[in-house]
């Protein structure tokens, strides 16, 4: 049975895979020159492009960077730049969720405001959510919500807890694994630094 949540999901999806397209013509780029860039092979773009995969985050990130674009801009759906995102609790768009490929559910709280340096996300990660491992262009912010999770960066092992918080640059490997019997949710901030270089393409 489809849910409401997974009927929106492959909306996104679709849509996702078409403004990057879209982005990517614009820019003058091709299929294999932008998947060469992002690290990518060319039929896993073609696929996010046609909307038949769901990209991890960090894949989108990769992505945006090549870019020179906020990854925002892959999920814009409105003409108009709003003045403010007022997200309710639990109403925030779902773009990632139990179907995907480590089963982590990202809720965009601000997805709909353009040309922003920053993204933020709320993150759950379940109880038998296989560990993941990320590396992206910029850096992120991390706040505790509920749950514990082991947090490696490098060689570093940290063990998060509600209430605690972590900045780092994202470039460095990074891994995450739940280790509490409940789900861990924390709010995740991605800074990218795109907004100048696209200002500045010819």
């Amino acid at each position: 049975m489809v849910s409401f949540y997974d009927t929106m999901f492959l909306m996104n999806e679709q849509t996702l895979g078409l403004n990057i397209r879209n982005i990517r013509l614009e820019a003058g780029s091709t299929l294999t020159a932008l998947a060469e860039e992002a690290s990518l092979t060319k039929s896993t773009l073609s696929k996010i492009e046609n909307g038949q995969i769901s990209a991890p985050i960090s894949t989108l990130m990769r992505v945006a960077k090549a870019l020179n674009v906020p990854i925002a801009d892959f999920f814009h759906e409105e003409k108009e730049d709003p003045l403010y995102i007022f997200t309710k609790s639990g109403k925030g768009r779902i773009i990632q969720h139990n179907g995907t490929e480590l089963g982590y559910a990202y809720e965009g709280l601000a997805l709909g405001k353009k040309d922003k340096f920053v993204e933020p996300f709320l993150l759950t990660i379940n109880p038998g959510d296989p560990p993941g491992e990320f590396y992206h262009e910029g850096q992120e912010f991390i706040y505790m919500l509920s749950g514990i999770m082991e947090f490696t960066i490098d060689n570093e092992v940290l063990k998060l807890k509600a209430g605690d918080s972590l900045f780092f640059d994202s470039g460095t490997k990074h891994k995450t694994q739940i280790i509490s019997k409940k789900p861990v949710k924390f709010i995740c901030v991605f800074i990218q630094n795109t907004r100048s270089n696209k200002k500045n393409r010819g």
